[in-house]
């Protein structure tokens, strides 16, 4: 009995020893674990004083008490089963350990990432955690042989200890990786950018430029030459201070960039334009100056720049081509009204006078006629240096289009100083002009007019200048001063000028049409479009209300460039109803003075894709009068063209019969006053008859105007005439109305 107690004691005690001990152990590796546990926290901690999310001084007080429970976990380890010796070298390790974080700390603190590396005990810690898993496994298999805790334990605790270990090596290694990558990346960006890069310190002076700052402070060879022999940008100027950076700045400038620097903060940049000067060329920075001293990365006012020289001069070159000429290089229309508006300011306030010449050449389209427009280009660059020569310099010379020239003239004395001025310019003129071996002769006519006297404003200046110019031209005087005396138009005629400008640029003018039909059949074979002014306040305006204003004040161009544009949109929305109408416009004897005028005609049947056949375009004899040669010339080319020509209030003028058979013309339109009472006077009758058979032997279509009954119309069919048209037909409608007309003959 005793000895079967004894034989189940002695099992049950080596059982429970073996147990004791096997729970030993795994205490011991509890602790150990604690041990490892507090390790990752100190490491942890570091990482946190890097990243500046807690003061090093709190973690320095953590880490110690951290320690001495690492410390009192492993002598609970040795004294629960771990060997004496193991225990002395890991706390020899631990100590050795604790001092390479407290140096790694530092290091990382001034960003010495790779010293830092070096100081790890990796591998001793690793060896020693690999050694320590090997002695108590071995223990733990003396202890519970067939049990897997004290191994799994063991196998656990050695694997937990090598991931803190490597896991902590590799984010080191991958943060050094991802910055040496982004530093190499900003690198390669700075050291190939055009852009400067600078950076002043809080003692003025430069701790960084980028290369392009580099070549523009040292220069460009010296700067290549530094790039050759490998070195850095930002430490090639190390001696380098604010004034360097200002030596290069342009003297103008230099306030400006002190007190961009005054002013710069973190969160406000100072952004202006500098003009900085190498040793090669001067060129405009655009730069932006931000005051980053409290950034620790920084430590400094940054200051960035880009090259804004070609944007700048293509501005300035769109400037200059806005308010020049293209051709001559001369102050355009709308440099000119500016430079005259400021005139008048500075002559108010000084109490001075501005003259205004306005001066038109005579024979030009000659030359254009003879020698080709290239002569005539050439012609009218040389206009302007002839007339600046016998001016001042304050004094502007301007053209104004075609062969116009203007002359602003700055503190004049009288009229009659301004108009010896305009006899000095056209004595100017009277030299021959040698454009590629060809002497060219021209004469001119001008206008003159002086503020106060003639006018208060440029508008009211100009249209003055332009009456007297044409009054010269007319007259054949050379120079003429503006006489209110020569103006038959009133003063409230004189502002409907104004009012008419404002119109055509609000559209306001509107065309009415008038049928033409034949007179034989009453069938529909054209239009006459008779333009009409829609005034917001006045209501509609009859032609001969602002016709004449036009006509003297150089709104005529514009005006008829816009009865164009009407009439050949309506053509065209005619063409497309599958009814093509031809239609006729009036010309002015400007608009055949007008050497663009063929141009202008082409281009706008181009545009609005109606045929010339479709075009007819009416002159006056007095408007062929004033010049034959060149009204002649004009028609000319506008019959090349396929335009139809007419001549308008034929037998009320003076064009003789020579002049008749050299016009291009197609059709020939009775004067009304013959036709309107050729019914009870027998005279008129007659000339109607003879006008239509003139007409009719020189190949011509007969017009009659002024059909106003029934009775004339049948005479006009009798006596053989072609087209009839006048308020009997119909009088002049809007384009809705003449449709509905067309369709109902009524």
């Amino acid at each position: 009995m005793l000895l079967a107690s004894v034989l189940l004691l002695l099992p049950l005690l080596i059982t429970l020893n073996l147990k004791h001990e096997g729970e030993n152990v795994v205490a011991a590796q509890d602790n150990l674990q604690s041990y490892v546990s507090e390790t990752q926290l100190q490491d942890g901690l570091l990482w946190r004083v890097i990243g500046g999310r807690i003061p090093p001084e709190a973690a320095r007080q953590q880490v110690v008490a951290s320690r001495e429970r690492a410390a009192a976990h492993l002598a609970k380890s040795v004294s629960l089963g771990l060997s004496a010796e193991a225990g002395a070298d890991i706390a020899t390790l631990s100590q050795s350990y604790d001092h390479a974080v407290d140096a790694e700390q530092r290091l990382l603190a001034q960003g010495l990432t790779q010293q830092a590396l070096s100081l790890h005990l990796v591998g001793q810690l690793t060896a020693t955690l690999n050694s320590l898993a090997v002695d108590l496994s071995a223990q733990a298999g003396k202890a519970q042989r067939w049990g897997d805790l004290g191994v799994l334990a063991t196998v656990l605790l050695s694997l937990m200890a090598v991931t803190v270990v490597q896991g902590r090596r590799r984010r080191i290694e991958v943060r050094q990786q991802t910055r040496q990558q982004s530093e190499a990346r900003y690198r390669t960006l700075i050291d190939r950018s055009s852009d400067l890069v600078l950076v002043l310190d809080p003692d003025g002076k430069l701790s960084f430029a980028s290369p392009s700052a580099e070549r523009l402070l040292v220069g460009e060879d010296e700067a290549n030459g530094r790039a050759r022999e490998g070195s850095a940008a930002d430490t090639s100027l190390a001696d380098a201070t604010l004034a360097d950076l200002l030596a290069v700045v342009d003297p103008a400038d230099r306030a400006r960039l002190s007190v961009a620097l005054q002013t710069a903060t973190a969160e406000n940049r100072a952004i202006g334009e500098f003009r900085l000067n190498s040793t090669q060329h001067s060129s405009t920075f655009e730069l932006a100056l931000q005051d980053l001293s409290g950034d620790p990365s920084v430590n400094g006012v940054v200051l960035t720049g880009h090259d804004v020289t070609d944007r700048l001069a293509l501005h300035q070159e769109m400037e200059h081509r806005a308010l020049h000429d293209e051709l001559t290089g001369l102050p355009n229309r709308a440099l000119l009204f500016d430079r005259c508006e400021q005139a008048l300011l500075g002559a108010e306030r000084t109490g001075t006078t501005v003259g205004v010449l306005l001066l038109d050449l005579e024979r030009f389209k000659e030359v254009n006629d003879t020698f080709g427009h290239h002569y005539g280009d050439e012609l009218l660059r040389q206009i302007g240096p002839r007339l600046a020569g016998r001016l001042r310099e304050v004094d502007t010379v301007s053209r104004l289009g075609g062969d116009e020239f203007a002359i602003l003239l700055q503190d004049v004395k009288s009229v009659d100083v301004a108009v010896e001025v305009a006899a000095t310019l056209l004595a100017a003129l009277e030299a021959p002009f040698h454009v590629e071996g060809v002497d060219l002769d021209v004469e001119g006519s001008i206008g003159v007019v002086v503020s106060g006297e003639h006018g208060q404003n440029v508008i009211s200046l100009i249209q003055h200048a332009d009456i007297a110019m044409y009054v010269a031209k007319t007259q054949h005087l050379g120079v003429f001063a503006y006489d209110p005396s020569i103006d038959e138009h009133s003063a409230s005629k004189l502002a409907l000028v104004g009012d008419l400008r404002r119109g055509l640029e609000c559209d306001e003018l509107v065309l009415y049409y008038q049928p033409q039909v034949s007179a034989s059949t009453g069938a529909l074979v054209g239009a006459e479009a008779l333009a009409r002014w829609q005034h917001p306040l006045k209501g509609l305006v009859m032609p001969d209300d602002f016709i004449p204003v036009a006509e003297r004040t150089g709104l005529i161009n514009p005006l008829t460039r816009r009865v164009l544009d009407i009439a050949l949109a309506q053509a065209r929305t005619w063409i497309d109803q599958g009814r093509p109408l031809p239609i006729a416009v009036n010309l002015s004897v400007r608009n055949l003075h007008d050497e663009n005028f063929v141009d202008l005609i082409a281009q706008l049947l181009d545009d609005y894709d109606v045929p010339a056949r479709l075009l007819e375009l009416e002159v006056t004899e007095s408007a062929i009068m004033i010049d034959p040669e060149r009204a002649r010339q004009t028609m000319e080319k506008l019959s090349a063209l396929g335009i139809r020509l007419s001549l308008d209030d034929f037998g009320a003028g003076y064009t003789s019969l020579s002049q008749l058979k050299d016009l291009p013309i197609t059709d020939l339109k009775i004067d009304k006053s013959f036709v309107m009472s050729m019914a009870h006077d027998a005279k008129d009758s007659l000339i109607v008859q003879s006008l239509i058979s003139l007409g009719h032997n020189l190949g011509l279509t007969m017009v009659a105007e002024g059909v106003e009954s029934a009775e004339l119309l049948a005479a006009l069919a009798g006596l053989g005439c072609d087209v009839a048209q006048g308020h009997h037909i119909s009088e002049p409608i809007p384009a809705a109305d003449f449709d509905t007309w067309s369709m109902t003959g009524r």
